[in-house]
């Protein structure tokens, strides 16, 4: 029997539904006692507070609180402030890497029902300061510092979930019957009563050598210790990288900065030296927060070398961004330009760029920490259109053949130099301009700055680039600014495009201007490396050396309709860390499963159909929102990009409204184009209206938010999407 939601096994000796589904944003109340929850629930359905039967409901219910019950909230705040502090700091000073990855969890659950919280009642949550937050933590454990012994870690976690307990219980009996305040603390303490049950639970599991992560079964490799390894499987994916090209030859160019093969080599060792030194452990993570450049490669490369996995964060990245991934994360290492945006007790893992140059120049090399082949080596961090980041786990093993693509498809050579416009944290460049190239023998191109469409050729000039990597909006603008034939006078003989799909008439539209025919190719942060991929003659995206294509749904393909692929591939991602639902859903027998559509060809090649929000039913014909956003805006006089949205009317009835971004400021001509366009497509296709707009919203990546406007629409009271 299986979660309904999570999807994850229960026990055999019930029947009864199960609700927690590891933490996902379920909201349920009791039938008999009231009591709700956002985010967790006692397992098997029964009310924690009274064992009455549950129920889940969509609406967020709010209430105007008294001045007393507003104090209750702050209290509550108070004492699940000093929880995470506790659990972040045992989850950074335990030995034990399964407990580290619990406690973590445990964090994360505090700061989740914190905003939880905020939200119902609207209320902000607190920001105390570092020392007041390390008094509570030490006050509600009864100690001065969390210990590394994980016996005492436990027990400390469980009396501080038990006097959290003993606080709600004993306050809720104080007060009137049935009071808003005294229902909180009902919660609060239904909340914390679930926190000392999972961890007896998990407690008892550890020591039976069986301890995992609380409310997810996360990838064993991401989280255990380095088991001893056989000399068969053994790898180190940062030497294997790097150690194939002459010693002489130019591994990564960056303004006027440049480092040999061989200078990379030994600085590389030099800064695994140093971050053993800071007590780094096998499966310990680093987290690179750097621009693009030297300190960045020899950063990330030296935290495999030493044996640890390294994750690169964007340098930008909003402040409760980074506050998730770190509670989700436990870095042991964190690379940055500064400490200032790291809370507690993380700031204390920082090392500044100043520091980190300093440190490395000193030190003597390591040699590298060979590890089982399915060790993790690298986290991607990726959220696609929604949600919050989740990491995705990839094991040492990535090393072996990353480079077969971009050497047998795309044709790169170690004569080439490698530009990617992206940022080097996006899987994309950070495989197929870093680690192909590298791996192949090449000169890798970075640029600090986030490249214009401008500053992206300028890069190109300067540096000599002979291969771009790029995205499909990026390419849209070098055209309609008459950039792209510089591109091909500074020595680019290959294009590359991918992030998002490649309209036909973009693709066709560069080859006219420049003379080169883009490669078209499809990849995922899942698999690292392009394995889907069009070049000229193609029917389609082919499957790229080394990769099986496999239709989800055969009977859709045979029907001639969309259908979701599994890909079998060597670079494939171990999984999600703490993502038990979209594992299940995106890994299926040993297979990755993009949310992605897509049609077969008559070539035997694959078209991509966008993913489920992309293909609409209208007047009760299949529509594919990017055939038309590819129709009317591709090469339109004056038009940059477009995108295409489905909403109910007024009377509930689906129609298509087209959004788009002009050059022109003429916006009569523009629409009287796009209509004539919108013409020549069958009724059910057409624009029922057009919205000019300034930019179409997209994520870091480049891929459309589709979404965002359909709210648009909503908040201007267009439509009831």
């Amino acid at each position: 029997m299986l979660c309904p939601r999570c999807h994850r096994p229960l026990p055999e000796d019930t029947e009864e539904p199960y609700i927690c589904c590891a933490g996902a944003p379920t909201r349920w109340r009791c039938l008999q006692c009231g009591k709700r929850s956002e985010g967790f629930a006692l397992p098997y359905g029964r009310c924690p507070q009274c064992a009455g039967e549950l129920e889940l409901y969509e609406d967020e219910a709010t209430e105007a609180l008294d001045a007393a019950a507003l104090a209750a909230v702050r209290t509550a705040f108070e004492i699940e402030l000093g929880g995470r502090a506790f659990y972040q700091r045992a989850a950074v000073e335990c030995d034990d890497a399964a407990l580290r990855a619990l406690f973590g969890r445990l964090a994360i659950m505090e700061g989740e029902h914190m905003e939880a919280l905020a939200r119902r009642y609207h209320v902000e949550v607190p920001d105390p300061s570092p020392a007041w937050r390390m008094e509570v933590a030490a006050v509600f454990v009864g100690a001065e510092r969390a210990p590394r012994n994980p016996e005492e870690l436990l027990q400390l976690a469980i009396a501080h979930e038990q006097r959290a307990l003993g606080f709600f219980n004993a306050r809720s009996a104080q007060l009137a019957e049935g009071s808003a305040e005294q229902r909180l603390y009902l919660e609060l303490a239904a909340e914390e009563f679930e926190h000392a049950a999972m961890l007896a639970a998990e407690a008892a599991r550890w020591r039976e050598g069986r301890a995992g992560v609380v409310g997810a079964e996360a990838p064993a490799a991401a989280t255990a210790a380095a088991p001893a390894v056989d000399p068969a499987r053994a790898i180190n994916a940062a030497a294997v990288l790097l150690g194939a090209a002459d010693a002489g030859r130019i591994a990564i160019a960056c303004g006027h900065q440049q480092l040999s093969y061989g200078e990379l080599r030994e600085r590389v060792a030099r800064a695994a030296a140093v971050w053993q030194a800071r007590g780094l452990r096998p499966g310990d993570r680093v987290a690179i927060k750097l621009p693009d450049g030297v300190d960045w490669v020899v950063a990330f490369f030296g935290a495999i070398w030493a044996g640890g996995v390294a994750v690169g964060v964007n340098p930008q990245i909003p402040a409760p961004e980074w506050h998730y991934i770190l509670d989700e994360a436990g870095f042991n290492v964190i690379v940055a330009e500064s400490a200032d945006d790291t809370p507690p007790p993380w700031n204390a893992r920082v090392i500044g760029v100043d520091e980190g140059r300093r440190a490395v120049a000193a030190a003597a090399p390591v040699p590298p920490v060979l590890l089982d082949e399915e060790a993790p080596a690298v986290w991607v961090h990726s959220s696609g259109t929604s949600g919050r980041p989740k990491a995705v786990v990839h094991a040492q093993r990535f090393a072996r053949e990353v480079e077969r693509v971009s050497r047998e498809r795309i044709g790169i050579t170690a004569d080439d130099r490698l530009f990617a416009t992206s940022r080097m944290f996006f899987s994309y460049p950070q495989t197929n301009s870093l680690f192909a190239g590298l791996k192949i023998g090449a000169t890798v191109i970075l640029d600090p700055a986030w490249p214009t469409a401008a500053s992206a050729v300028a890069t190109a000039e300067q540096m000599r680039a002979s291969v771009f990597f790029s995205v499909p909006s990026l390419y849209r603008v070098l055209l309609h600014e008459g950039l792209a034939p510089r591109l091909v006078a500074a020595g680019v003989r290959r294009c590359v495009s991918a992030g998002e799909a490649l309209p036909a008439g973009l693709r066709s539209a560069w080859k006219e201007a420049t003379g080169i025919d883009i490669v078209d190719g499809y990849g995922a942060s899942e698999v690292l490396v392009l394995v889907l991929t069009a070049c000229a003659g193609d029917d389609g995206l082919m499957a790229s050396p080394g990769v099986r294509i496999e239709p989800l749904d055969p009977e859709a393909v045979a029907a001639g309709l969309p259908t979701r692929l599994r890909v079998r591939v060597s670079t494939q991602a171990l999984g999600y860390l703490d993502r038990p639902a979209q594992q299940a859903e995106s890994f299926r027998d040993g297979d990755f499963c993009p949310a992605d559509l897509f049609v077969r060809t008559a070539g035997g090649g694959w078209r991509f159909a966008g993913r489920e929000d992309s293909l609409v039913k209208i007047k009760g014909r299949w529509v594919n929102l990017v055939e038309v956003e590819d129709r009317l805006g591709t090469g339109a006089p004056g038009v940059r990009e477009a995108a295409a949205v489905c909403v109910p009317d007024v009377d509930g009835v689906d129609q298509v409204v087209l959004f788009y971004a002009a050059s022109d400021p003429e916006q009569a001509a523009v629409e009287n184009t796009l209509r004539e366009r919108a013409a020549a497509l069958p009724g059910y296709q057409r624009p029922s209206r057009m919205h000019r707009v300034d930019l179409l919203p997209r994520t870091p990546t480049g891929k459309l938010l589709r979404r965002r406007l359909a709210e648009l629409l909503r908040s201007a009271g267009e439509g009831n999407a």
